[in-house]
């Protein structure tokens, strides 16, 4: 299992690397033993709030060797909604470095079924909720990643140090699993990861798009072999930057869910040929569509939703087995009979040259009143977006207002915060 690689692995190759540390996987193993022994004296399922989420890591894995759980509680997260957390889901708060002894006990040996993370998600609406993960839904997919994303042991993987991300705490999990070095980095620093690639020789990474659109477009990375992205559709545009800027690299974009896991993936020129797909079925998955709606079979589902396997995405598969995807079920709107997707709309706008980001938002009192906001990198004018559009989808489905903004807010895993969009006061340039 996941700590007996540990012990084959070069005790003096380095493990994790962050501002200010780095350690190898011997004192990694060592730091795990003694939390432990800490953890296994004061038994509970905890909440991952310290502020360093390096320490937040090493405190999981030392939850991982005694066979507790524990939950990342994500950065930014007030006191307040901490404690509602721990009190609701019966979790302890975990915001110091436990300290014990490097007591010589072997590591718990998982049983079937057994559960070890808890994912607290966003959820439909933004409701939070917390998805339990066992063993067989993370571990038994890391072949079938290392394989589709072709990452190695001497990998040198850089992720964003937001760990209560599901899809950035996998690939740590996995970069150590497959006994490579993870280089954790900070969004605050993103003006830097140009150097921090070339200077920590990074040859991997996982970013989702709106932080890719981070990387400097003027120079390349010949020693990046591996570029992975999640959470949001990369755009024809963005696509074609990634594939220029790492000119080697095996560039490949899943699509995916916390309560589901892998589901499928597209790589390189594909995504730019295929800009509404999200590709074939990943190794082990089965997907069907009743009435729309995205079912999958595979190992990699949470425990909770292997009975009901969807999050209700709507989707079709194209003549050539790509899945295209339409939407959530809880951003579909309905407009005089007439069901309009999001992000239909969404990646059809982003299609267009000028446009670097899109979010189409209901009116709140009058959900078939749509305006699609959008962030412009050059001038255009909405009569040229209207006709671009039109190319697109049906006349039917046109927003029926445009605005244009200079940011859309994000969360720590890429996606857009609703919640901070809805006070965020924009003046509307032109409408249809």
């Amino acid at each position: 299992m996941f700590f007996e690689r540990f012990l084959h692995t070069d005790p003096s190759k380095t493990a994790l690397k962050y501002p200010g540390r780095e350690i190898s996987y011997g004192h990694l193993y060592e730091l795990i033993q003694s939390r432990a022994e800490w953890l296994r004296q004061h038994p509970a399922d905890y909440l991952l709030c310290h502020p360093s989420e390096a320490e937040n890591l090493v405190s999981f894995l030392a939850l991982m060797y005694t066979g507790q759980k524990g939950v990342f509680c994500g950065k930014n997260v007030s006191s307040e909604l901490k404690l509602a957390y721990a009190e609701k889901y019966n979790l302890r708060l975990l915001d110091f470095v436990p300290e014990g002894s490097s007591a010589p006990t072997a590591p718990y040996h998982p049983a079937p079924g057994h559960y070890f993370l808890g994912v607290l998600s966003s959820g439909t609406g933004g409701n939070p909720k917390l998805i339990w993960k066992d063993y067989q839904s993370w571990f038994s997919a890391f072949p079938a990643q290392s394989e589709v994303f072709g990452m190695h042991a001497a990998d040198r993987v850089m992720v964003v140090d937001a760990l209560g991300y599901s899809a950035n705490l996998n690939t740590v999990i996995h970069a150590l699993w497959l006994g490579a070095t993870v280089v954790l980095t900070p969004l605050k620093e993103a003006k830097n990861w140009g150097n921090l690639i070339r200077s920590e020789a990074i040859s991997s990474l996982f970013l989702v798009p709106s932080h890719y659109r981070l990387l400097p477009d003027n120079t390349t990375f010949p020693g990046v072999t591996s570029a992975v992205s999640a959470g949001e559709k990369l755009d024809r545009a963005l696509a074609e930057k990634l594939l220029r800027i790492f000119p080697v690299a095996c560039l490949t974009e899943y699509y995916g869910a916390a309560e589901l896991g892998h589901i499928s993936y597209i790589q390189n020129r594909e995504i730019v040929e295929k800009p509404t797909s999200v590709g074939r079925p990943f190794p082990g998955v089965s997907i069907r569509i009743r009435e729309e709606k995205i079912w999958v079979e595979s190992p990699y589902i949470s425990p909770e939703y292997r009975h009901t396997p969807t999050v209700s995405d709507m989707g079709f598969i194209d003549a050539e087995g790509y899945l295209c995807l339409l939407g959530r079920e809880g951003r579909m709107f309905n407009r005089r009979g007439l069901n309009i997707f999001a992000e239909e709309i969404e990646n059809a706008a982003r299609l267009h040259p000028a446009i670097g980001d899109a979010v189409l938002l209901p009116d709140a009192r009058n959900t078939g009143h749509l305006t699609l906001l959008l962030v412009r990198t050059r001038s255009v004018s909405t009569n040229e977006l209207r006709d671009f559009l039109l190319k697109n989808i049906s006349s039917e489905k046109l927003p029926n207002s445009i605005v244009f903004t200079e940011d859309i807010p994000r969360n720590s895993s890429g996606k857009v915060d609703f919640k901070v969009l809805s006070k965020k006061p924009v003046d509307e340039d032109s409408a249809y």
